[in-house]
Formats: structure tokens, C-alpha cells, sequence
């Protein structure tokens, strides 16, 4: 078998996770806000000139027009992950979320 001398391949890969902007609400179609707008600007600024090869979101629009701008500047498609979906903990805001995601069934 024969060598391949002189040459190196570069395995390492960077995964960026990125919560959304700020949006109007936790619903599926809930939008950025024109805070989140900006913010979504500002994180296609920050990775602009990073190397990007893949951009995956959530189905939630909050998601996407969060990553949108980037994609746009790349020119890449937004592949969509139905895995990526936020676990619905209660219909009914709980400012005390965390404890009761870590306290015993009842």
C-alpha cells in the first residue's frame, strides 16, 4: 500500500450552538423582536467571517430569524431539525421553571 507523504487532513470541527434572539414569546411562531432583529445581526456579524459550512435550527421562527441574516450572507440553507423543538414544560408562564424541572414527581 502506498504512503501519502506531505499531506495532512484537518478533522477538527467547530459546533456552534446558539440559544435564539429575543423574541415576542415562547410560542412556535412567536418573532424577534426589533431588539432580537438587531441581535440577529450583530451574531451574523460575529460569525461572518468564521468557516461555516452547515446551519441547522429549530422549526420555531424565533430560530430561524435568528440565524436568517447569516445564512443569507453565506448563502446557505437553514436545514430544519424537528429534533431541535423545545419540550413544552406548562401552557402557563412559571417564573419558578428550573426548581420544578429538578423537584420529585409528585
Amino acid at each position: 500500500m502506498g504512503e501519502a507523504k506531505g499531506m495532512s487532513i484537518n478533522l477538527n470541527k467547530n459546533i456552534y450552538i446558539i440559544r435564539h434572539c429575543e423574541a415576542e414569546g415562547q410560542s412556535e411562531d412567536a418573532p424577534l423582536t426589533v431588539k432580537g432583529l438587531e441581535q440577529a445581526e450583530k451574531l451574523s456579524d460575529f460569525f461572518y467571517n468564521k468557516k461555516v459550512d452547515h446551519i441547522i435550527s429549530s422549526p420555531f421562527l424565533r430560530a430561524i430569524q435568528t440565524i436568517q441574516p447569516l445564512a443569507n450572507r453565506l448563502n446557505l440553507e437553514i436545514q430544519i431539525d424537528n429534533r431541535l423543538s423545545e419540550c413544552l414544560l406548562s401552557s402557563m408562564p412559571m417564573s419558578d421553571w428550573l426548581d420544578k424541572l429538578h423537584s420529585p414527581e409528585e
